[in-house]
């Protein structure tokens, strides 16, 4: 046989292997086992290649994930009866429902004795947890998708270092792919001071990474177990708008004190365990768990139900986006969302589409100024059907960088996860629900202030893109679920 035909029929046996894989052993969805079989056939190597990187999912020991699971799970529902914890189901029919959703499908429990304070702005934010981290005398857990290594990064490392050499239980998570310019050897001198830093899902050359596509994208630091942040803040100075390109920055961030902090803090002890390449026993976990240096007795403060809810690769439900869903679908006036990326999935496009057909008028905020040009053009490619129907689209006067969605006053949620088929599917994310009235008036505020200074982006701005754009766009949205 001549070499083409054996190439030939290596071609066309590889190609039938991948996609009986596909279609019996991994059981993908139609419409992906569609999509990839097509690829293998016009760009046989180089769709293999992707395929192997990406196509089958986050490569990583299922068993130790389950059994780190499993103990941080018992471990937590065993302190959470033992402790002093009110759990709130909700004040009427709409925030009930939500409620029993994120218990049914994330697990976490709704805890009404918390306190919180927001933050939409860098500088106030990092002078805040700074203080606080200052003022630490037990522990603190810190966890952030971007930790970069510029004046912002080593700041907080240098106050990790000083409180580590006091004694102070000092533990890090960074993601491995997301800081290619941070490593290890940037956190010595406080692995030196006895700091505990793991990168998740390392790899010695980061650009080749069975996992590169699938991010640790939350943003968790827990202090004395009483103190905790979360939101979309990253450390680094482009938050502090003094990146020339992206400027203003705009993001939204929260600070929680009381019973809620429990859940960033077990949900840290997740990740930090997962993140460890060691085999998940229960001496790695049972420590977090059996002191008071990572779960006191909460704060009592005032009333504020609030719900931590996670999601992941590492499962098959969709949490956060399935929260997202149930705010919308239950507000009977108006919706406010809010992200830098809009590329939603089909169910959550028309999910957008009924409320706003039912009544209810829906808002999005989107950045004017993009940190990322690819993901603008199929950003905007996504708006025409929301336009059609009706909805508000604004574009804010700079990066707008918070993840916010609002439905009347029956919740908030704000977090680490985009309106976007990654964070929906792909990344590891954490979110915040919000329930009292008070919190959801304000959580609206913030985005109502985004909007009156922004420009209003119509159907008919829509219809006046160059042909070029048009022409990218269409380009572009294939590779909108990697985006």
């Amino acid at each position: 046989m001549s070499p083409q035909l054996i190439a030939f029929i290596v071609l066309v046996v590889v190609n039938f292997m991948l996609i009986v894989g596909m279609v019996f052993l991994e059981r993908k969805d139609p419409k992906s086992c569609i999509a990839w079989a097509l690829s293998f056939l016009v760009l046989p190597f180089v769709s293999w290649f992707i395929y192997i990187m990406v196509g089958k999912g986050p490569k990583f020991s299922k068993r130790r994930w389950s059994k780190r699971k499993q103990l941080a799970d018992k471990k937590l529902e065993q302190r959470l009866k033992n402790g002093d914890f009110n759990f709130y189901e909700g004040s009427n029919n709409e925030n009930s429902q939500i409620v029993k959703l994120n218990y049914y499908y994330g697990g976490s429990p709704c805890q009404s004795n918390n306190e919180v304070e927001f933050f939409i702005d860098a500088h106030e934010m990092y002078d805040r947890q700074l203080e606080d981290i200052k003022n630490a005398t037990e522990s603190i857990n810190v966890m952030y998708y971007l930790f970069k290594s510029d004046a912002a990064g080593k700041t907080l490392r240098d106050a990790l270092i000083e409180k580590a050499k006091q004694g102070v239980k000092v533990n890090v998570v960074y993601d491995s792919s997301g800081n290619l310019k941070t490593n290890l050897y940037f956190f010595r001198d406080l692995i030196k001071a006895g700091g505990k830093v793991h990168p998740f899902f390392p790899s010695i050359f980061k650009l080749i990474n069975s996992n590169f596509c699938y991010r640790n994208h939350r943003k968790i630091v827990v202090i004395d177990g009483k103190i905790g942040y979360i939101g979309g803040m990253n450390i680094g100075v482009d938050y502090l708008s003094q990146d020339k390109r992206i400027k203003p920055w705009r993001d939204t961030h929260l600070r929680i004190v009381g019973e809620s902090v429990c859940m960033l803090q077990t949900r840290f002890i997740k990740d930090f365990t997962c993140s460890s390449k060691r085999a998940i026993i229960d001496d790695d976990i049972t420590p977090f768990f059996d002191t008071n240096k990572y779960f006191p007795d909460p704060i009592k403060t005032g009333f504020s139900p609030i719900q931590i809810i996670s999601s992941g690769p590492d499962t098959t439900k969709q949490e956060i986006k399935y929260c997202y869903q149930k705010i919308i679908s239950e507000s009977k006036k108006e919706v406010y969302l809010e992200t830098p990326y809009f590329i939603p999935d089909d169910s959550f496009l028309d999910t957008i589409l009924m409320a706003q057909a039912a009544g209810v008028q829906v808002y999005l905020v989107i950045p004017k100024v993009w940190d990322k040009k690819i993901v603008y053009h199929v950003t905007i490619s996504y708006l025409e059907k929301l336009l059609e129907a009706g909805v508000k689209v604004y574009k804010y006067p700079g990066f707008i960088h918070s993840k916010m969605c609002v439905g009347d006053e029956i919740a908030a949620s704000i977090g680490t996860a985009n309106l976007d088929i990654r964070s929906f599917a792909l990344n590891f994310e954490v979110n915040a629900v919000l329930y009292s009235p008070k919190e959801i008036i304000k959580a609206k505020d913030i985005i109502k202030a985004d909007i009156s200074i922004s420009e209003e982006y119509t159907l008919e701005m829509f219809k006046k893109r160059s042909k070029w754009s048009k022409f990218w766009e269409a380009i572009l949205r294939l590779f909108a679920p990697l985006m």
